[in-house]
């Protein structure tokens, strides 16, 4: 039988019957029947069996008949395998005592697709498996390839407690169907441990980049527990740990190309108890700029923290008990040589790392540390004027009095000045000069200080 068009009056009728007889595995007039189709791409379709009176001379299919056209395509077999998804028209064409018939069979083909599951793992063995799709026709649950339950679009509780092995995990997959068939449609693969220990304390620290446009979030997971990350109470991102925990697990980047990002709460959820476990940490940003007073450091955090340290070259320079909005760093600077400074702030056993901000001053202030004070008394505290113990050479100190005169000259940063001239010990202001190498570099370091009696 050669391709024709049949555009014979039952055709009509044979519509209006199609929509009773969709999806049958029997044509509509119940001349030939296919095997039981079913699952995703690819579907392989067979004639399995033909109901037609012996008179029949000529049997014929087309696996892709259109009711627009009305043209048939016989096929050169019995069984065809459909590679794309879309609804399709099996036509049966007969001839019968010269008079030609057709009969057909409407089929749909589906894609293999992604199934939207959220798996929530609890305490005592319990997981809640909610799946967010319509999809399929149904969904099967299966435990080491073991077919366990069949599932519903919506929430299902299931208990895993007689399926844990001794890795104290269970493996398992949720697929799709179609037709109760899941052949080659797509499976949810998951591994679950079971929760042992919940812990109160999730978040271990918290580090701003130098650019600020990023930072790295570290926290202590637990194996399969469900997370929910929210940046300055808004969600960010929600997921379910690894069964198993890797170094490189308890890391996790975020984008900050607004600069803006304040605070960040990590929140472990076990959602069949509605039981929450939260914790809490804010970033510190830093910033920096030189004046005539020294090296100026900008704070800004909105957290509250037990304790905050400035580091100056991975060394710590001042303790705060809460953070500071400005601190003014004018000691041990040297003209032209490199210092960069971050901020830790502690909250509990929490720690927020700013970024690291550098300046090469143009000024020197105050190279090697030196009293504004001292007290010459003879108690053994303060008794002499000098620097404080530093790693200088060619140290050179001359103090001079209000009038200009040199009243003490040292070339030894040990030996301070006793606070007497001329047999006397006079309260007062006085000016110092001292000149010393640091890494073979000249300092010339002047400032004033006050004796007092």
């Amino acid at each position: 039988m050669s391709k024709k068009s049949y555009k014979s009056s039952f055709i009509t009728l044979l519509f209006i019957f199609i929509n009773s007889f969709l999806y049958s595995q029997i044509s509509d007039f119940g001349r030939f029947e296919i095997n039981d189709i079913g699952g995703c791409l690819p579907i392989f379709v067979e004639i399995i069996n033909e109901n037609v009176d012996s008179s029949v001379t000529v049997i014929q299919y087309d696996f892709n008949y259109s009711l627009t056209t009305n043209i048939f395509n016989p096929s050169n077999s019995q069984s065809h395998t459909y590679l794309e998804a879309g609804t399709y028209i099996i036509a049966q064409a007969i001839n019968q005592d010269g008079v030609e018939k057709i009969d057909l069979l409407e089929i749909e083909i589906k894609e293999s697709k992604n199934i939207d599951i959220q798996l929530y793992n609890c305490e005592n063995n319990k997981m809640n498996i909610s799946i967010n799709d319509n999809y399929y026709n149904g969904y099967e649950l299966y435990i080491n390839d073991i077919l366990i339950q069949t599932l519903l679009s919506g929430k299902n509780d299931f208990d895993y407690s007689s399926f844990v092995g001794t890795n104290n995990k269970i493996n398992g997959y949720i697929v799709g169907l179609f037709n109760n068939k899941n052949n080659n449609c797509n499976k949810f693969n998951f591994e679950i441990a079971s929760i042992q220990n919940p812990q109160e304390e999730i978040i271990d620290s918290i580090i701003l980049s130098d650019d600020k446009a990023n930072f790295d979030l570290y926290y202590k997971p637990n194996k399969s527990t469900n997370y929910n990350i929210y940046i300055d109470n808004v969600i960010d991102s929600t997921f379910l740990s690894s069964s198993y925990i890797y170094f490189s697990d308890s890391k996790i980047n975020f984008n900050n190309l607004t600069f803006d990002k304040q605070c960040i709460q990590v929140i472990e959820e076990y959602y069949c108890n509605s039981k929450f476990i939260e914790d809490e940490i804010c970033l510190i940003y830093l910033s920096s700029y030189e004046n005539n007073e020294g090296i100026n450091l900008d704070l800004k955090s909105i957290g509250n923290f037990d304790s905050t340290i400035i580091y100056k070259n991975n060394t710590a320079l001042k303790t705060f008990q809460n953070i500071n909005n400005k601190y003014i760093d004018n000691q041990g600077i040297i003209m032209n040589e490199e210092i960069c400074y971050t901020i830790k702030g502690y909250d509990e056993k929490k720690i927020s790392i700013s970024n690291t901000v550098c300046e090469t001053p143009t000024n020197n202030y105050n190279p090697i540390p030196i009293p504004n004070a001292f007290t010459p008394n003879d108690d053994n505290l303060n008794d002499t004027f000098k620097p404080y113990e530093s790693n200088v050479e060619d140290y050179t100190m001359l103090i001079f009095n209000k009038f200009g005169e040199k009243i003490f000259t040292s070339n030894d940063i040990n030996i301070g000045w006793d606070g007497y001239f001329k047999g006397k010990i006079s309260q007062g202001s006085y000016v110092y000069k001292i000149v010393f190498k640091i890494n073979g570099k000249e300092i010339i370091q002047t400032g004033k200080f006050v004796l007092i009696k």
